[in-house]
């Protein structure tokens, strides 16, 4: 998918996504599950990635709310 269509996903907290593609906030440095329930960042401060390891291998940390990085 592309991001534009990623960011809707993210924008409806789509649970259909999880697990499968993470969203990175620049201004953050926090990466989040698609269907967490934190404020939705802006557009252009977001990233996706693939993987939790891609995620965490630039740089980003697992949000405490989501917790993108345990299973389930």
């Amino acid at each position: 998918m592309d991001d534009d269509r990623l960011y809707a996903a993210l924008q409806a907290r789509d649970r259909g996504l999880d697990g499968r593609v993470f969203v990175c906030v620049a201004t953050t440095g926090i990466f989040c599950r698609l269907s967490c329930p934190a404020r939705t960042p802006l557009r252009k401060n977001c990233s996706f990635r693939a993987t939790v390891a891609a995620c965490v291998a630039d740089g980003f940390r697992a949000c405490k709310r989501c917790k993108p990085d345990s299973a389930g």
